[in-house]
């Protein structure tokens, strides 16, 4: 026991220490929303047990009431039918008088009347009458004993009658004669109530008249009142189930009511027996069913009725069989019954003849429980809503100046900004704590500060640093250089593929076609196939189609010999016959005519020619190879090219890939062909800068490996130093060369070079000037890490020391503009000549030229005159800018 009381002490030591540390809006939570909330479901019971009851009270009245206005409205239809057969009886003098009675009454009251008889006492005499559709029809005497049950058994069966008093019999089913012209022995049945009467003519004929009711008449009368046109209906009734049936005093249901808009349906009881076990089908009507004894609220309403009684009762799943469930039927409903009265005679008493009973099945209880559910649902939801709003409202006003410091230190924080947090009406604690915040932030201000310069001022320097060639690269570049194919430089896939296709079609002897744009290298995968094959001992000839014109190209192709035209006074033999052995390269074949493609396709098929002026074939053992930049079929649907010899050159078809499509081939091909460019340009160690790496993985050369080459080969040309910046390297696209300033502050792209070319292993940021300092100067760096930064750059062969040339020109100046502008501020103009002399008199003219309108573009100098006597002279902001430098 002392365990329990301590454990329990420490539960609800914990649990408070719990609330505790909670915030003040979920203290508030706590303590408002579950009294709130237990306070609300109470209401809710209580309101939904109170509204059950009164709508339960409500429908027990509806279907009373109802239930009652039905009974009264058949006992009203069943003496109106007494007063039909007491009328007809005083007309009973002569067959054409009841005939007119019926007529009368189809087309007067529209009463639907199955028979009218004339039942004598005597043998003979006997009048009968049959209505079907309307049509009547009166039958013969020796006729009658078709009819079942026989009207004479029935007159026979008759209690005494006085004059006046009617007689109602149960519901029937019976079988009338009722030939026609196609069907003689035609006959039809009706379910019926008969009434009967005695009659007495002056002429002494003594006997009983019967006229009989068609029952679809009293059931319409309860389909009438169990749908939406029922009289006592005040709002459209919803899909809910609800009918009515007759029974009579033995406890048969006879028959039920159906859907109004149905056409004349047939009697059935299936909707008021579902749930009820009994018997179905009497003597009288094959649809009637009996309850069995263990329904008892069913024989109890019986009882009553028979005692003439109304009353109401509520069914539950006692009262029913399982069956209704599997029915889909609600077995919980209102059950109402009432008498059905009729009286035999005006003055007597009338008698309990039947009874009449209305089921509602109606889940208005249980849909208007759902609702209430539903909006008490609601009203919580809101409650709770304003309690929260109520709540964060008193919580932010409480604790509103510690939040907005955390908001102001929190977005501080994320936008790296930093700046000092200013709470107004804050308080006197808040604003003790928000003094020791902004200490804090402007310290860490000063120190985010300064390790961003230095990012910036690392990055700027190591743009500018030497790409050094990492392992990799170099192992690479050792297997290129001894591989079997060290022409070829390249990585990648699509590098590999080619040079597999190029071993495979050396080994075989048939014709290739390579097709390649301008600049990929199809002549060197042709020499390629031609020095790996069984040829390679022999000469390997290239003839370019599209530099000669026609005539021109088939001497070039196949000779001529001497005085074949004027001119030849010599012999030529012919690129086939010089070939012969070895291999012919025809480059850009799409360019031949159609009488050159007509002359090639008899020299490819049969390996035959003619020279030009000869009458004799020559034999001649050539491989061909074939080069096109564009696509030879579209050139075949355009019929600019033959079919048939592009099929005859197409044996084996090689793709030489665009550089574009491989540039992970761009870092070992820059520097394969900046060890070609020293050579070229008399230069030794130059390298490529890591901002210049970065811009050739980033062109996307239109022109190839050709246009490649060649900018390496002019960056090695322009470079000043040994290491190529990005500014060294023009595209196409360029503006003249970019000022080392731009190429200092250009993001790089390292995402294809940090694999191939390291540089310092610094991430560094992409705000950084070109001497490696942020854009803000030198501000707030330490000196001695200036000085380091200045020195790595002037290392790299770039950096200039400070002079008074203005800081915003000399960055977007060369050397060479630089020291010429210094001129230009102590003289005021330049001339080219002043130029080359100030640089050096070396330098060439066109080199000159080009820095001096260079700065002219920059808004530096200004042009001044034409011709040899033209100066730059200094532009008017370049003037104040020097100045102030």
């Amino acid at each position: 026991m002392p365990d329990m009381r301590l454990r329990l002490f420490e539960s609800l030591w914990n649990t408070f220490n719990w609330f505790k540390d909670l915030t003040l809006k979920g203290k508030l939570m706590l303590a408002l929303l579950p009294p709130v909330v237990l306070t609300l479901a109470v209401t809710g019971y209580l309101t939904h047990f109170l509204s059950n009851t009164f709508i339960q009270t409500g429908l027990e009245r509806i279907a009373a009431i109802q239930t009652q206005a039905m009974a009264k409205q058949v006992e009203d239809f069943l003496g109106h039918c007494r007063q039909d057969l007491l009328i007809a009886e005083q007309q009973v003098g002569a067959d054409r008088f009841l005939r007119g009675f019926l007529e009368r009454r189809l087309a007067i009251s529209g009463t639907k009347y199955c028979e009218l008889a004339k039942i004598s006492q005597k043998e003979s005499g006997h009048t009968f009458f049959v209505i079907n559709d309307g049509e009547i029809l009166s039958l013969p005497e020796n006729r009658l004993d078709k009819i079942h049950p026989n009207p004479f058994l029935f007159i026979e069966k008759l209690p005494p009658l006085e004059p006046g008093e009617v007689w109602i019999s149960p519901v029937m089913e019976v079988e009338y004669p009722f030939p026609s012209e196609a069907n003689p022995n035609r006959k039809v049945s009706s379910q019926v109530i008969r009434m009967a009467t005695p009659y007495a003519t002056p002429g002494g004929d003594q006997g009983h008249l019967i006229l009989a009711l068609d029952v679809r008449q009293l059931r319409d009368v309860l389909s009438l009142y169990s749908s939406a046109q029922s009289p006592l209906r005040g709002v459209q009734p919803s899909d809910e189930i609800l009918y009515s049936f007759m029974f009579d005093m033995d406890g048969w249901e006879l028959f039920q009511s159906e859907d109004i808009d149905k056409p004349d349906p047939p009697l059935a009881t299936y909707l008021a027996r579902a749930g009820f076990e009994g018997t179905l089908g009497n003597p009288y009507i094959s649809c009637a069913f009996r309850p069995s004894s263990l329904h008892k609220q069913f024989w109890r309403m019986v009882r009553e009725v028979n005692e003439g009684r109304a009353g109401l009762a509520t069914l539950t799943d006692a009262d029913f069989t399982e069956t209704t469930s599997q029915m889909g039927i609600p077995r919980d409903c209102i059950q109402a019954y009432a008498p059905v009265r009729f009286t035999p005679r005006p003055g007597r008493d009338p008698v309990v003849y039947a009874g009449v009973a209305t089921l509602d099945r109606s889940q208005l209880t249980l849909t208007a429980g759902y609702r209430h559910i539903d909006i008490m649902l609601l009203i919580t939801l809101c409650t709770i809503a304003l309690i929260t709003a109520l709540v964060y409202l008193v919580s932010r006003v409480t604790a509103n100046p510690i939040l907005k410091m955390t908001q102001a230190v929190s977005t501080a924080w994320a936008s790296q900004e930093m700046t000092p947090v200013d709470i107004p009406h804050s308080g006197y604690e808040t604003g003790m704590l928000r003094d020791a915040v902004n200490k804090m932030i402007e310290r860490m201000r000063y120190q985010s500060e300064l390790i961003r310069s230095k990012d910036e001022a690392l990055r700027a320097v190591n743009m500018r640093r030497k790409a050094v060639i990492d392992d990799l690269l170099q192992a690479q570049i050792a297997e290129a250089l001894q591989g079997d194919l060290p022409e070829f430089c390249g990585l990648g896939p699509k590098m590999e593929q080619l040079k597999n296709d190029v071993l495979k079609a050396a080994r075989v002897d048939v014709d290739v076609l390579i097709v390649g744009e301008t600049g990929t290298g199809k002549q060197l995968t042709a020499e390629a196939i031609h020095r790996h094959s069984r040829r390679s001992g022999g000469p390997f000839i290239c003839v370019d189609c599209g530099a000669l014109d026609e005539n021109l190209l088939l001497d070039t192709l196949f000779g001529h010999v001497k005085w074949a035209f004027t001119e030849a006074k010599n012999e030529r033999k012919g690129a086939f016959p010089n070939a012969n052995g070895g291999t012919l390269f025809l480059d850009e074949i799409q360019t031949a005519s159609p009488k050159v493609q007509q002359a090639l396709l008899r020299a490819v098929a049969m390996r035959k020619i003619k020279p030009l002026g000869s009458d004799t074939e020559i034999d001649v053992d050539v491989r061909i190879i074939a080069a096109t930049n564009v696509s030879l079929e579209q050139l075949i649907e355009r019929k600019a090219f033959r079919e048939d010899l592009y099929f005859r050159l197409k044996v084996i078809t090689l793709s030489t890939p665009p550089l574009r499509e491989h540039k992970e081939s761009i870092p070992l091909l820059a520097v394969r062909c900046l060890v070609d460019a020293e050579s070229k340009v008399g230069k030794q160690g130059l390298g490529f800068s890591n901002g210049a790496i970065d811009k050739l993985m980033g062109h996307d050369w239109p022109g190839n490996v050709r246009e490649f080459i060649n900018r390496i080969t002019n960056a090695a040309v322009m470079a000043e130093s040994n290491i190529i910046q990005a500014e060294d390297i023009v595209l196409e696209g360029d503006a003249g060369r970019v000022s080392s300033a731009d190429a200092g502050t250009r993001p790089g792209r390292r995402g294809g070079v940090e694999g191939r070319m390291a540089g310092s292993g610094t991430r560094q940021p992409e705000s950084a000037g070109r001497d490696g300092l942020p854009d803000g100067g030198d501000a707030g760096l330490p000196a001695e890490y200036v000085a380091h930064a200045l020195d790595d750059a002037a290392q790299a062969g770039e950096h200039a020391p400070h002079d008074g040339v203005a800081a915003p020109v000399r960055h977007a100046l060369n050397k060479r503009q630089q020291q010429a502008y210094e001129r230009v501020l102590a003289r005021g103009s330049i001339t080219r000549q002043e130029y080359q002399d100030c640089i050096g008199g070396r330098l060439p003219v066109r080199t000159a030229n080009h820095d001096l309108h260079d700065m002219v573009k920059k808004n530096v100098l200004a042009k001044d005159g034409q011709g040899p006597s033209t100066r730059y002279v200094l532009a008017p902001h370049a003037g104040k800018a020097g100045g102030a430098g």
